[in-house]
């Protein structure tokens, strides 16, 4: 019996086969749709209170798209990795008086010359009138580089591996990074990685609780656990985990009917002694003052009715360990370099209103930073040696900075070459010079104690001629301030500075920059209303 081409069931299941066809191309498009709303755009719409590096890829992200949504001002796009984030202080600079320009940070931990190169259309998408990349010889990924006899070979095929494992490539530009290498890396990092390239969620997911744990902890627990100490600063300073000196008077803005404190070690002695104003603290003549012995160690709480009566009023408290008083070292603040005396830990915001404001790229100054300064040269010198030095080949958390220091003592014995991640820098240049942005290459300053092993090579020498060579033919320049922090105690290691440090580098960044404003119209700079 012939089949009849008419016969309703045929047509059947071919319109079965095209509403399948159909009905799974919807269903991916609405995932699709759903990834980029979802997570792309709206996820980003939540408040950031995380804080510094606690979540460097999504506080990354999140800075771009502020950054890229409408300004009303020139602007200065100051890029690099954490040596920049540690160079320079945006915020004060954004206070100086008439002020030619509003510097802003496009930067993240370990950004290197080929993270940047990925992101170059994305920086030029935050619109801004010019680009400063604060560039380091630590960032140009010594442990890929060999000697071999009296020149360094690059491990290009151990970097491309190693490159499509790191972060930045699965987070950022998976999509990018495969164009141009995925034929030479491994089936499974190529599948990982096409994976991130279709959906951000998979991209996202390493940081995506980030925030969202952040702000539950700022706003409904105890502030017992937090990144950065974010409260009150006492007038004798802070350590950046929150733990007080002996001493610590604070003015307490916010004063809340309690607060919490952390105590090292059991039968814990503390004075409090409260005061109304600061004239009543230069006397020296507290309107309140207790002494308290706390029996057990750990988080407590402070309840201050109870330690000033209800009928007081004070602005001013002192705490000081009477007893018990652990180091630095016992709470785990440092493990080498000279230690010292601490009191007390206080709570992330501690007599102080919780701020929503988005502080991840600030910086406060905290004592980790400050006590540098407060040695002699010579005295610096011994715990630098310790602390950075010192078995640096062995300890894991120093391994890449003893990489960078053997290849800086290298450099004395080998000829200049360009190579892949050098390069990169010139291509970056070049991407700038064709979207008509002005570009500044600026090496930022380096630890004299590090510096001293390669400053006369040869090597640098021809690093820095090729270097502006190169930019100069695009009628771009090179700035050198590898040496202009002449002071060792302004470095808490090689590269970066402290906050006393970057508040004396500030003024000479931003006057080396002057000739790219000097010719402009400033009231075009203002602040719009």
């Amino acid at each position: 019996m012939e089949t009849d081409p008419r016969i309703p069931v045929t047509q059947s299941r071919i319109g079965i086969k095209w509403k399948v066809f159909l009905a799974t191309i919807c269903l991916l498009a609405g995932i699709f749709l759903l990834d980029r709303v979802l997570f792309y755009d709206l996820y980003f719409q939540f408040p950031n209170e995380t804080e510094w590096d606690s979540s460097p890829w999504y506080n990354f992200i999140y800075k771009t798209k502020s950054l890229q949504k409408e300004k009303n001002e020139h602007r200065t796009i100051i890029t690099g990795s954490s040596v920049a984030l540690y160079s320079v202080l945006p915020d004060l600079l954004n206070q100086t008086k008439d002020r030619k320009t509003k510097y802003d940070f496009f930067s993240h931990v370990a950004m290197s010359p080929t993270d940047l190169y990925y992101y170059k259309e994305t920086l030029r998408s935050t619109n801004p009138d010019l680009v400063v990349y604060l560039h380091n010889f630590a960032d140009l990924q010594w442990e890929y580089l060999d000697k071999s006899e009296n020149r360094f070979t690059f491990q290009e095929d151990v970097w491309v591996q190693q490159l499509a494992d790191r972060y930045p490539t699965k987070t950022i530009y998976p999509t990018q990074f495969l164009k141009e290498y995925g034929y030479r890396i491994s089936r499974k990092s190529f599948s990982k990685l096409a994976t991130k390239s279709l959906f951000y969620v998979s991209r996202f997911r390493v940081f995506f609780w980030d925030p969202i744990v952040v702000y539950i902890d700022n706003h409904f627990r105890s502030g017992r656990k937090y990144h950065l100490y974010q409260g009150e600063i006492p007038k004798e300073g802070i350590w950046s985990k929150g733990w007080t000196k002996e001493v610590a008077t604070i003015s307490c803005t916010e004063q809340r009917k309690r607060e919490s404190i952390f105590l090292q070690k059991p039968n814990t002695e503390l004075t409090f002694r409260f005061y109304s104003d600061e004239t009543s603290l230069l006397a020296k003549t507290p309107s309140v003052s207790t002494v308290k012995t706390f029996t057990k160690s750990g988080w407590v709480d402070i309840r201050w009715n109870e330690l000033v009566g209800k009928e007081n009023e004070w602005n001013i408290v002192q705490i000081q360990v009477g007893s018990n008083v652990p180091s630095a070292k016992e709470v785990n603040l440092i493990r080498y370099g000279k230690d010292e005396t601490v009191g007390i830990r206080l709570s992330h915001f501690f007599c102080k209103r919780l701020s929503s404001e988005n502080f991840a790229y600030s910086r406060r100054s905290f004592w980790d930073d400050t006590r540098f300064i407060q040695m002699s040269d010579s005295e610096f010198r011994d715990e630098y040696f310790e602390r950075m030095i010192k078995d640096s080949g062995n300890r894991n958390e120093l391994f890449r900075l003893h990489i960078v220091r053997e290849a800086k003592k290298t450099v004395n014995t080998v000829r200049f070459e360009p190579w892949t991640e050098y390069n990169r820098i010139l291509e970056i240049s070049d991407y700038f010079y064709q979207s008509k942005i002005p570009f500044v290459l600026v090496l930022s300053p380096e630890n004299p104690i590090e510096y001293a092993y390669y400053q006369n090579s040869q090597w640098r020498k021809d690093w820095i001629s090729d270097l502006r060579t190169n930019l100069e033919k695009r009628g771009q320049i090179l700035i050198d301030h590898t040496d202009v922090v002449k002071d060792v105690r302004y470095f808490f290691d090689p590269h970066h500075l402290t906050y006393e440090g970057a508040s004396f580098y500030n003024s000479i960044f931003s006057k080396s920059l002057e000739p790219y404003f000097s010719n402009q119209k400033t009231e075009s700079f203002q602040e719009k209303p």
